[in-house]
Parts: structure tokens; sequence; C-alpha cells
């Protein structure tokens, strides 16, 4: 109803949660201003519960690009939660859950070409207990309008070989299916994820030609089993098989405009896939209403399957692989939580969870968390979590060996909660230390290694309020300090201000328009960046949905950035030879754009 197309454009209207872009289009997210930069993989992505971070980026963007109308829910945890998930659950957890229980069709369409449909549907036989679901979608554009003015080459006085002003290659191909299958206390999944997109700015920063070229091609492929244990009405549990590929493919991703290094274009391709392998048991315990124990056990391996390019164009040989292919990681892990309530208003939770690595050593990561409902309209929440996340692939192989190892966060919270019959407040002070983070410096050769241990310092503050039956204010304010121990410069990419106002109408029972404000503050660039701080931007979506008819489709008609305001993201700033290569004024966004979605119920 708010106007968000995507998991993606979704996770921008939850407090502490700001979106970037990679040079090559690839969505980035950072919670609480961490989570900026190249192969950056600080937030754990799950999608039904089963992990989709690849080990050679620790991103998923496949699934940031999801539809919206995929998508039952969206759970998030801001700040740690690698005490009960594990690896990259350093800033922050998104759970995704799918459509299932809905059955539906709908149709999408919008500017730059957009245009895609998709099918959720569920069969039941009671009497054998068998239910089976199947949620599949499909999308293309041939862009998102976006224009540049000026790529590197400006920068670097080559602005005769750009292809500047003009506009970006973000063309775009999604294809997504999830199937699920229970039947008594067996279960079964299958996810198929497909995204392809265009070059974007340029991994290089140098403009790429507008050609509708899908430059970048990323695939998921999931199988899950398990059955559902039960014991007794006080123990039971799960037990799950995964086996999981993912492929990042590169197909003529462009590199360098002719005359800059030769006589021709440079392109290049490249293959990788990854597997991995995984089996986990949970178990609760509920001795008594006021007692819970859960005890989780899990071992996986993920083995680098494929790791090849190849270059058209280029003047100098390079060799066949552009990483070490022999890369494999072998993971066990248990943790253990008892969640306790030794009084009706005191609820007090502990966990622990152990994690041994085979090429990074053992990690631990404690949670301790308080919960006191003070009485019927007031809550006093306090947690201490720690989080890690151990170096992806690609870090490794970009890296020299022993310079480089897991990073970890340790965080404090406070929250109270005060809840009226007509409105609800919220509010969360914490603080974090960052300790030996994963950082690419393009001035090393090679460029990741841990750099220094950052604090921040925030607040997060939201308000819902409703004005009378027909009217609603949503409202969500967030503040972030960070700085470098030493240099007390801040983290790059992070905004210190962050806001979101949502105003929902509901002039008639079954229609309700929206008009949703998101206010992004300046943003920080690399230490080494000259340039001034990225500039605030303030965008606005109206949205109206509703039902036309009682029997008839659901209606989403919508207009993003309705005021055409300039909205940037910052860039890598990246160099190739000693030369740096910063694209000038940032990533641009899309301007003013309408899109339609009609779904009916079957």
């Amino acid at each position: 109803a708010r106007g968000a197309r995507t998991l993606w454009q979704a996770l921008g209207l939850v407090p502490g949660i700001s979106l970037a872009l990679e040079m090559t289009g690839e969505r980035q997210v950072l919670s609480r201003g961490v989570g900026y930069g190249y192969a950056a993989g600080n937030i754990k992505v799950l999608l039904d519960g089963v992990t989709m971070n690849s080990a050679m980026l620790a991103t998923a963007n496949p699934v940031l690009n999801l539809p919206i109308e995929q998508i039952e829910r969206i759970e998030v945890i801001r700040g740690p939660g690698s005490s009960l998930h594990g690896e990259f659950a350093y800033a922050g957890v998104i759970n995704v859950v799918t459509r299932r229980a809905s059955p539906q069709v709908f149709v999408r369409a919008g500017e730059e070409g957009e245009a895609g449909a998709g099918l959720i549907w569920q069969w039941r036989d009671a009497a054998r207990d068998l239910e089976l679901s199947l949620n599949a979608a499909g999308l293309e554009r041939d862009g998102e309008g976006v224009w540049v003015e000026r790529d590197a080459l400006f920068a670097t006085g080559d602005e005769a070989l750009s292809l500047a002003p003009g506009p970006a290659n973000s063309a775009a191909r999604q294809r997504s299916l999830f199937v699920d299958l229970r039947w008594g206390e067996w279960f079964g999944s299958l996810k198929l994820l497909d995204d392809a997109g265009g070059d974007y700015f340029g991994i290089n920063h140098f403009l790429p030609p507008d050609d509708g070229r899908l430059a970048t091609r990323q695939r998921e492929r999931v199988i899950e089993l398990g059955r559902e244990l039960r014991w007794s009405e006080h123990l039971w549990g799960r037990l799950r098989l995964e086996a999981h590929e993912h492929q990042h493919d590169r197909q003529r991703l462009y590199v360098f405009p002719a005359g800059y290094l030769g006589d021709a274009d440079v392109f290049m391709d490249r293959d990788y896939r990854e597997q991995r392998t995984l089996g986990a048991l949970d178990l609760h315990w509920r001795p008594h209403e006021a007692h819970a124990v859960f005890l989780g056990l899990e071992a996986s391996r993920i083995v680098m399957d494929t790791a090849r390019w190849s270059w058209s164009g280029f003047p100098y040989e390079l060799p066949p692989t552009w990483i070490d292919p022999r890369l494999d990681r072998q993971i066990f892990s248990a943790v253990v939580q008892d969640q306790y309530r030794p009084l009706e208003a005191l609820t007090l939770t502990a966990s622990l969870r152990y994690d041994n690595y085979s090429d990074f050593g053992v990690q631990l990561s404690p949670r301790l968390a308080a919960v006191w409902r003070l009485d019927a309209h007031q809550v006093l929440k306090f947690q201490y979590a720690q989080g890690f996340r151990p170096p992806t692939f690609y870090e490794v192989g970009y890296s020299t060996p022993g310079d480089i190892d897991v990073g970890e966060i340790a965080t404090w919270e406070l929250g109270y909660i005060l809840t009226r019959p007509s409105w609800e407040g919220r509010l969360i002070l914490f603080q974090s230390d960052l300790d030996d983070p994963v950082l690419f410096d393009k001035n090393k050769d090679p460029a990741f290694s841990n750099g220094p241990d950052v604090r921040l310092r925030g607040l997060e503050l939201e308000y819902q309020h409703r004005l009378g039956s027909r009217l609603k204010l949503d409202a969500n304010l967030s503040l972030v300090e960070s700085r470098q121990r030493g240099s007390g410069e801040a983290l790059p990419g992070g905004a210190d201000v962050l806001g979101n106002l949502g105003l929902l109408w509901r002039p008639l029972n079954d229609w309700t328009l929206a008009l949703q404000m998101r206010h992004v503050g300046e943003r920080t660039r690399d230490p080494d960046d000259p340039r001034e701080r990225v500039p605030a931007s303030t965008q606005f979506d109206l949205t109206l949905s509703g039902q036309p008819s009682a029997r008839g489709p659901s209606l989403f008609l919508g207009v993003k950035n309705l005021t055409d305001a300039e909205v940037r993201y910052p860039d890598q700033f990246t160099s190739y030879d000693g030369v740096n290569l910063p694209y000038p004024d940032g990533y641009p966004s899309p301007g003013r754009q309408w899109w339609l979605s009609l779904a009916l119920d079957l």
C-alpha cells in the first residue's frame, strides 16, 4: 500500500535501514550505517528460513529483487543476530516469508517497458494430510530511465571516450519459483531464482552502452527436505537437509572503452558456481509454561565449483581463473538458548552459539536479553548481543594470507515501548563496537584486510497514530554517529539521519491513498575521497490501492518519486593502475515513474 515494489524498496521503510547500490547494479542494504562497500555482506538474508548469502560475496541480490506480490511478510532484526543465525548476522537479519495460502494471479506494468505476471496457487487434501503450494513470478524491464551526465572519464580528462551524457544500462529480468510440499510430518521445498541485469554504471565507472545487455546473471537453486519431530507436548524438534547451488556470471560486462587501453572496447565474461550442503537438527523443550529451551546443531560444507573468466579486446594476457577455485569451507555449529520467566512481567533470555570454521577457527556469539512489562501500556527492553562475519571467498582471494580475519561486533540496546488506544511509540538507544571490520582499501594490494575498530551510537524512534477511523500516521526517525578509533573518521556510505513519514487515508471503505516520504541525510564518502558528502535527499511516493468491485481484482496504482527529486547513492571509490576513477556525482537513481499492479484472488 505504500508503494514498495520489491523487497529492497520495502526495507527502506524500516528504521535504521538505508539502501545503496554497487557500480554494476547490485542492491545493498545498510543497517545502522554498517554494510557499505564492494562485496559487503553484513546482513543475513533468509528465504523462508533458508540462508541465501553466497560465500563468494555474502550478498543475496536475487532475494532483494523479489516482487512484493510474492511476499507474505518481512521479518527484520536490527543489530547482531549471530547467537541464533551465525555468520553474516552481523549488522542485521532479514527473513522473507513467501506467500502460500492466498491463491491469486497478478500482472504488473510500469515505465521503461516494465511488465510482469505471477501466480500463487495452493492445493490441499485433508484426508491424506497433504498440501502443495506454488508461487511463481516473472518480470522484465528495458531500464529504469537513469540518466548519467558524467562518468569517470570526465574525472580523468578522457571525456572524448565517454558515452556520457546518456542512459545507464539498467535492463533487468527476474524469474522466481517456490514450490512447497507437506505430507503429514514430512516437508520439502524447491526454490529457483534467476536474476539478470545490465551493467549499470560500469565496473570501472565508465558508462556502458545502453543496448539492453543482461551483463550480470545470478541463479539460486535450493532443495530442502525435512521432518517435524514430536515426542511429547513438552519436547519436539525438526530435522532438515539442504542442497544449495549459487551461480554468479558475467556476460560481456563492459570494462574499458575503445581508445583507453587499445583499439577495441574491452568486455569480460566470468563464470562462478558454488555449492552448499547442510544438515540441521532443532530441538525445543518446554518443561513448563514459563520456561523454554532451544538446542540447535548444524553442519555445512561450501565448495567452489567454477571460477573462470575470459576477456575480449584486452591487450594483455590474463590467467584463466580470477580466484583460487580450490577454496572450500566446512562449518560445524551448535546453539543453545534458554528463555525463562521468573515473574509474570519479566522474561529473561540467554543464548550462546558455537561456530567452528575449517579456515578461521572457533567463534562464540552470546546474547543476553530482558523484557520487563512495567504495566499494560509500557514495556522496557534490554539486550547485549555479539555477531560476526567471516571473510568471504572473494575477500580471502584478494588478501594476504594471515592478514585477514573474522570481523566482530558487540551491541548494547535499551528499548522502551509506550502504547495508548490510538497511538504507539517506540524508542531504542544503542551502542555498537566493531572489532577488526573487513574493509576494502583501493590503495592496498591486495585490497582486503581488517580495518580499524569503529564505535557506533544512535537512536531509533517509531510513532504510529490513528487520527480517527480513516487516517493513520506512521513515522520513524533514525540517528547514528560512527567514529573509527584513532582517526575519528565516519564509516563510508552511511547517513547520520534517516526518516520515514507515511500518511494513509481511507476515503472509502475499500480504498486507501498513501503518501510516503523518505528522507536520507548526507552520506559519508570514502576517507580518501576529497569530494563533499553525498547530498541529502527527500523522496515522495503516492499510491492508490483498493478493490473496484466486491469480486473484482485489487488495484494498485502509484507514482514513485512524485516530485522528481534528485536522489544519489555514494559511489565506490575505485582505481585502476594507480588512477582514481570516481563517479563525479555519485550513482543517480530513477526520476518520477508510474506503476500499476492488478491482483485477482482465485
